[in-house]
Parts: C-alpha cells; structure tokens; sequence
C-alpha cells in the first residue's frame, strides 16, 4: 500500500522537521540525513558488514566526519529496486 501512496504523499507519509524534534531531543545533534542511499542485499547474502554505504556510516557516526560519507554506488533504496520485497 505504501509504494502506491508515496509517490503522490511522500511528505504526509514522512515525518517533518518539527515532529521529528518531538521525538528526538533538540540536543541530540544531527549527524547525517539520508534519502537514499545503497541498501545491501540482505536476502542474497550481502552483509550489512560488507556493505560500503553501511561501513561508511558506521564510520560518519563514530567520528563526526561526514566527508567519511562518499558512496561510490548507486543508491537502490526506491521500491522498484525490490520488486519481492514483503514476500520473503
């Protein structure tokens, strides 16, 4: 249901700004905001540590450093990535 809704009410469907302050203290800084990115794949035996994008998070939130932060692949993230997705 979300991938047909999203693409028409993404910004009903996302958290703003000012709810997600409500939930997350003012003094908790943000350190990196992602829309899309490169997920592995999971189902096909990628680990999350094997992951380029994961490890270079790890390695954003450990240090502060969003240069640390440079995939060099494409992100994957959009739905019609993962057409099976929810049937496993």
């Amino acid at each position: 249901m979300l991938r047909r809704l999203v693409p028409r009410h993404r910004e009903l469907l996302l958290a703003d700004e000012e709810e997600l302050r409500r939930r997350i203290r003012v003094d908790i800084p943000e350190v990196l905001r992602l829309d899309q990115w490169n997920h592995p794949d999971l189902a096909g035996g990628l680990r999350p540590s094997e992951s380029e994008t994961f490890r270079q998070i790890a390695d954003v939130l450990t240090t502060g450093d969003l240069r640390r932060y440079a995939s060099s692949l494409p992100p994957n993230t959009h739905w019609s990535n993962w057409p099976d997705s929810g049937s496993l």
